[in-house]
């Protein structure tokens, strides 16, 4: 929505909300207000956006880790948190390229001794800018040999506009 259409809404709902006397409902009240904030303008920068993402993703990991990773669950967690959620092992044929690249570099990476989660932008098509961003975190466990074997990797897959309202509703 562009700019002149915001200023048209930001003079209108306040206009509609007198004409109707003021006798909007609870619910009503909320959704509005809702609608409202959806529509405010705000800045962060890429580095503020990253960072909000890895929270985010942090807190989704959590959440699946307290429910044991049970994949009954994955989908009303996912839908909750408007993201979307992958589990992947090494060799999998239906891994998009970038995941298949994450777990290259997870299973490089525990060879190392080099393994964190991990949040990336996604670049949509035909645009330089990314519009989605992928927290992966690996899921390991030891050898005997004091290695680490990489089981698989939870891929987190959310919108860059979800995580920006979500780090101004903190803010």
């Amino acid at each position: 929505m562009n700019f002149e259409c915001m200023k048209l809404w930001i003079l209108i709902v306040p206009v509609l909300l007198m004409a109707c006397g003021g006798s909007l409902s609870d619910d009503q009240r909320k959704r509005l207000h809702e609608g409202i904030d959806k529509q405010k303008i705000v800045k962060l920068s890429d580095s503020e956006i990253m960072s909000a993402a890895l929270d985010q993703g942090r807190v989704i990991f959590e959440v699946l880790a307290k429910l044991k990773f049970d994949s009954t669950k994955v989908d009303s967690i996912a839908e909750k948190y408007e993201a979307k959620i992958r589990w992947l092992v090494p060799g999998t044929n239906s891994a998009l390229e970038v995941e298949n690249q994450l777990i290259e570099a997870y299973v490089v990476g525990a060879e190392t001794g080099s393994i964190q989660d991990n949040v990336q932008g996604l670049h949509g098509p035909n645009t330089t800018d990314y519009d989605s961003l992928l927290y992966s975190r690996p899921v390991v466990t030891p050898m005997p040999d004091g290695a680490v074997n990489v089981e698989g990797v939870w891929n987190i897959y959310m919108a860059k506009k979800t995580i920006i309202l979500s780090a101004a509703r903190t803010q």
